[in-house]
């Protein structure tokens, strides 16, 4: 869309961006400039930390920041503790970024006098972000509500008059009186789920500006905070790009590509359903090896094989990949699916896939990853899938996504993933029966969009050239679980 040129157009509001991973994507930018901010959360909900983070990147960028302290923790005490980060660069303090107490201030005179006491430190050292740790006792202290509220707009008053953007960082009660005078709050919060903790964040409240609603998960690790955004929300206005369905992209295993046409559409993403052990992840081996041969980049995104484990499976299995993921042409990002947030493994994935650039992805198995929505909202795991396979075809890269069935037979065959072949463009299940007094592998395309395909059901083996699809297995009912042999013509008894 045109941007409006016309006479009346507003400007767009300048931004502070916080440089905190995934921060800026949750409020469509940053901060707005000048405007006033509570980051409110209980204690461990990582306020200080991500105040210090806005401010030390601020600082690096060239900004002036004064953090200013009430009832906290001494300033030796709290830069000791954020050593242990990546983002603190002690060389700014003192220089781009200071740290004052207003404790005395506040104590000797009350709410004025800190109001009195910051604004001529912010004038002389022409400070453009103010953060303000332990706002809560400006709140605990002040003779009344109406008195709090009055200080929260003196101070937004003062430091937007000076050009200045302030962040306060408050818990308890004393959040909510201020949460009404400021232009935007952010919520942190530290739930315990099942036997594990989940941090969440959530824009509550921001003026002047869009953002992602709902709750987006974020970590604390070496590099500080970072936030993941829920997938859903940061691709909902994403339209997906629709490729040339004649383009089509090799499995590398004959028989198959002959059952789909040629392979899966470019750009398209393919279903593959599997019993444990029935050959989903030596396809994603193929598949992978063909682009290879060809010359096209490729990624393996996994949670339980690494790449020498990979790299063995695929030499067993006769499939010559090893060489491609020695080069760097096939990559394979690792990832165990123990404490990881589905959100924080989705954009390392695609973040994965902006390096790389790769023309074909393997993701082994998207069923690890439906596992952690336990510890999240199960209701989400159809809408994530969409999201991440319309990303992909935004990206023209062409997914191969295996899912695991957990039943190895049955009259009943269910996706781990509701309604996930609605999202899907292609669906193929491989499946392990029973047939007589042996096991037999058996593969069927379920789907195919976009043009026509072999549904019979045929039995493949794996062996010394990897996997080889042979005739229809005759009688074979697939989709129950049961395998009988075709009576022959007369149907005999």
């Amino acid at each position: 869309m045109e941007p409006d040129r016309s006479p009346h157009a507003l400007p767009p509001l300048p931004r502070i961006p916080t440089r905190v991973p995934g921060l800026d994507a949750v409020l469509s930018g940053g901060l707005v400039a000048g405007d006033a901010y509570l980051v409110s959360g209980g204690p461990g909900t990582g306020k200080t930390t991500l105040g210090n983070q806005i401010a030390f990147a601020h600082a690096a960028a060239g900004g002036n920041v004064l953090v200013a302290t009430l009832l906290t923790e001494t300033h030796d005490r709290m830069l000791a503790h954020l050593r242990s980060f990546g983002f603190a660069d002690q060389s700014l303090v003192g220089t781009r970024l200071r740290y004052v107490s207003l404790l005395g201030a506040l104590q000797d005179g009350g709410l004025n006098g800190v109001l009195a006491a910051l604004t001529p430190t912010l004038r002389q050292h022409a400070v453009d972000l103010l953060i303000v740790d332990g706002a809560g006792a400006a709140g605990m202290l002040a003779p009344s509500g109406f008195d709090h509220a009055r200080f929260v707009h003196a101070l937004q008053a003062r430091t937007a008059l000076l050009g200045c953007t302030t962040v306060l960082l408050s818990d308890g009660r004393e959040a909510e009186t201020a949460a009404a005078h400021v232009d935007g709050v952010i919520e942190l919060a530290n739930e315990v789920s099942s036997a594990r903790d989940a941090r969440w964040l959530r824009v509550a409240k921001l003026r002047g500006s869009g953002h992602l609603d709902g709750r987006h998960r974020f970590a604390i690790g070496e590099g500080g905070v970072a936030v993941f955004p829920r997938l859903e929300a940061a691709l909902a206005g994403l339209e997906p790009r629709w490729h040339d369905p004649e383009e089509r992209v090799p499995f590398g295993v004959p028989g198959l590509d002959a059952m789909t046409g040629g392979g899966p559409a470019a750009g398209s993403t393919t279903m593959v359903l599997g019993t444990p052990g029935a050959g989903k992840t030596v396809l994603g081996l193929h598949f992978l090896a063909e682009g290879a041969r060809r010359g096209e980049p490729g990624l393996l995104a996994g949670f339980h094989e690494t790449s020498p484990a990979l790299a063995s499976t695929a030499h067993r299995a006769g499939i010559g990949l090893g060489s491609y993921l020695d080069s760097g042409l096939v990559r394979v990002l690792w990832r165990p699916a123990l404490q990881m947030a589905p959100d924080e493994w989705a954009w390392q994935m695609l973040a994965a896939v902006e390096e790389h650039r790769p023309r074909r992805l393997v993701i082994d198995a998207f069923t690890d990853l439906v596992r952690l929505f336990d510890f999240d909202v199960p209701q989400r795991q159809a809408h994530f899938a969409q999201a991440l396979a319309y990303e992909l075809r935004h990206r023209g890269v062409t997914a191969l996504i295996n899912f695991e069935v957990d039943s190895f037979v049955g009259p009943h065959l269910a996706a781990p993933v509701p309604n996930i072949s609605a999202i899907m463009d292609n669906g193929i299940l491989l499946r392990t029966v029973e047939f007589g007094s042996s096991l037999r592998r058996l593969v069927s395309v379920l789907k195919e969009r976009e043009t026509g395909f072999d549904a019979t059901i045929r039995e493949f083996t794996i062996g010394p050239g990897g996997i080889s699809v042979g005739e229809p297995l005759g009688g074979a009912g697939l989709l129950t679980g049961s395998a009988v042999p075709d009576p022959g013509p007369s149907g005999g008894s």
